[in-house]
């Protein structure tokens, strides 16, 4: 029974400019071999550095701003 190990996504170690690329799926197929927990770690970073907040907004990923 070998199983390979999957490795841990830490979206902290990616630039905003490469996590952004990844969300928007310009880095060919990244998006689609990532897991929703992944994105969802893609976007919390993103939001938390308070980076591409608009671009995130304007593709459904976060909610709109209250105002």
């Amino acid at each position: 029974m070998n199983q390979k190990k999957r490795a841990t996504f830490n979206a902290g170690q990616f630039s905003s400019r490469k996590l952004m690329n990844i969300v928007s799926g310009e880095q060919g197929s990244d998006r689609l071999t990532l897991d929703q927990e992944a994105l969802d770690a893609v976007v919390s970073e993103l939001a938390s550095r308070r980076h591409y907040l608009r671009e995130l907004r304007d593709r459904g990923l976060l909610a709109p701003r209250a105002s």
